[in-house]
Formats: C-alpha cells, structure tokens, sequence
C-alpha cells in the first residue's frame, strides 16, 4: 500500500526550517533518515513530519506560519486566543489537523466560518471546549 504524500505547505515548512537552521545538505538528509526513514521530506508520513518539526523546534526553529496579525480587533478573538486555538487544534488532531477542518469546527460550533470572526467571548469557551478535548483524548 502506497502512502499519501506529505502535504506541499508541509514540505515547504520543512525546507524553511531546513534553511533557516543552515542545514548542511548531508546534515538534514541524515536527519530525514533517522526521524523518518526517508531520503525527501515529500516521503514522510504525518508521524515523521511532527517528530520532525519537534526536533526542528528544539533546534531553535520557530514557525511563523500562523501569525497573522489582525491587529486588535474590539469585540472578536485576541492574538493570545488565536494562538492558543491552532495550537491546541493541532494537538488534538495530532498535527494534522488544517485551518480549513478548524474553520469547519467553528461553523458547527459556534456559527462562524473562519477563526478570525470568533467573538471574543467566545473564543474563551472555544479554549475550554479544546483544553478538554485534548485530555478526553490523551485519557488512556
């Protein structure tokens, strides 16, 4: 059975963090070949691309994918809330989890279309909401 490839914004986050870091090229390969057992970050599995951005991170690495500044905005979520959602989304759903499926949550739950229209209000039950989630989850 053939594996699904890893995402293209995925392989794109990687080689950012790959230069970013100043990876030599025999240095990230052998990387690649020991988180993931695989020569091109297009072959990792969705385990593997986490592991991998774990390391990446205890390397100095830090994303900014996920900062759009929307300034303060009265009334809707805070930076802090953002943040705090996408991780906690990408910790329930295990890193795979996109902003799309987020967005989809929040429709059902709350009855807005994107993360950026959460009320503020809100926004704290939507950090309770996950907090549990996460725990419910991780219970063994």
């Amino acid at each position: 059975m053939r594996r699904k490839p890893l995402d293209p914004a995925k392989v794109r986050l990687v080689q950012v963090a790959r230069k970013r870091l100043g990876l030599t090229d025999d240095d990230y390969r052998n990387i690649l070949m020991r988180v993931g057992g695989v020569s091109s970050s297009r072959d990792l599995t969705a385990e593997a691309f986490r592991e991998l951005m774990e390391l990446f991170a205890k390397l100095g690495f830090q994303s900014d994918a996920n900062r759009t500044n929307l300034g303060r905005r009265p009334g809707f979520a805070t930076a802090g809330q953002v943040a705090a959602i996408r991780r906690l989304w990408a910790e329930y759903t295990e890193g795979t989890g996109t902003e799309t499926q987020l967005g989809h949550w929040l429709e059902r739950t709350w009855r807005v279309s994107a993360l950026r229209f959460l009320p503020e209000k809100d926004a704290r039950s939507a950090v309770i909401i996950l907090k549990n989630m996460v725990t419910r989850k991780t219970r063994p």
